[in-house]
Formats: C-alpha cells, sequence, structure tokens
C-alpha cells in the first residue's frame, strides 16, 4: 500500500489505489502512479461530480448533442443550432491566474471550433476566498485578465458574468468558463468518425 502522503498527492483514495493494483497485479511505480491521479482526477474524469452530472436533463427533442461530445448542441429553429461548452479551470488558475483563466477559454472556444460552429460569446462565473485576503485580489485581477485577454484576441464579447467572494474558496477559486457558437444544423459536426 502506498503511503497516504503519497496518494494525497496525486488525489487518489485507498480504494483507487487497491483497485489500480488489483488492474495491475503489482504496485505501481511513481510515474505509473502520477499519471492514474491525473486521468483520474476531477478536471479529467470527473470523479466527484459525475454522479451529480447524470441527474441534469440532457435530452429531448431540440437536443441535437448531449454529454460524450466536445460540446453540447440545441436546435433553436429554422435550421440553426446553439452549441455550448462551460469548463472549470480551478486548480490551473489558482497556481498560475492568468494563464490558468486563459487556457480554460481557449479550451471551450476549441470545443465550440471543433462541432462546426463559430463562437459568437464567453461568459464566466467565479468564485474568489475573502475580498479583503491578501492573495485575493491577486488572483482576481489574474483570472479576469486572462477570460478578458483570450476573448479579446478572438472578437468574443463577454456577455455576461458573476463574481462571489467567500472564505470556501480562499486559495483555491472556482473558475468556470462558458463559450457560445452557432451554426446551420447541417454542418453539426462530430469527435467520432463514421463510413
Amino acid at each position: 500500500m502506498a503511503d497516504e502522503r503519497k496518494l494525497r498527492e496525486v488525489a487518489l483514495t485507498p480504494e483507487e489505489y487497491r483497485a489500480i493494483v488489483e488492474e495491475l497485479k503489482r504496485s505501481p511505480n511513481e510515474v505509473e502512479l502520477g499519471m492514474l491521479g491525473v486521468l483520474w482526477s476531477e478536471h479529467c474524469s470527473y470523479k466527484s461530480s459525475k454522479a451529480l452530472l447524470r441527474r441534469l436533463p440532457s435530452t429531448g427533442s431540440a437536443v441535437l448533442q448531449g454529454p460524450g461530445e466536445n460540446a453540447g448542441a440545441v436546435n433553436i429553429g429554422e435550421g440553426w443550432a446553439v452549441v455550448f461548452k462551460i469548463e472549470s479551470h480551478n486548480h490551473p488558475s489558482a497556481i498560475e491566474p492568468y494563464q490558468g483563466a486563459a487556457t480554460g477559454v481557449g479550451g471551450i472556444v476549441r470545443d465550440i471550433l471543433a462541432m462546426g460552429a463559430r463562437p459568437v460569446a464567453v461568459m464566466d462565473s467565479l468564485r474568489f476566498g475573502e475580498a479583503d485576503a491578501p492573495d485575493t485580489r491577486r488572483l482576481v485581477d489574474g483570472v479576469v485578465a486572462g477570460i478578458s485577454f483570450y476573448g479579446n484576441c478572438l472578437g468574443l464579447p463577454n456577455v455576461g458574468g458573476e463574481t462571489a467572494f467567500d472564505p470556501t474558496y480562499a486559495g483555491n477559486p472556482l473558475v468556470n468558463a462558458l463559450c457560445l457558437g452557432v451554426l446551420p444544423v447541417a454542418r453539426l459536426h462530430r469527435a467520432a468518425a463514421t463510413g
């Protein structure tokens, strides 16, 4: 069994570690343990929120693409669809606020483009620690600058957002960014190849 400190470093539980050992039929080396920690992280696998996300509606007569693709797509009528993607870049933004937030926006814009849509707007929902806490100003300034820089470079207006301050987010902000795109329904692309 790996020591508790090492498992905390890679955000794996003892139960997950036992599953890894069982699958490999041996203990993982440090590189394998680090890789599995990343792959099973909230960012990559949504391991703690997947059960909650499954409870949200994702089907309906207007839903062209639900979960499992680069972005969601909804038919808005007259042959047009909106495509949207939201992503959290919490930990990257805690480490390097400007770049963490900017790359979050870049990733969702890429996903909108991958669906064949033209990005038209971005939005954000941000949570930081107490407003007067020593590190909060650095985080706010960097995150807001990163989000606005990336969108502005592409000519995408930030059409809405919200910011809140609460001690819960001290040192670990919540940085959610959304991109919205439009396209004719007939031009919707999916990641899976066919034929």
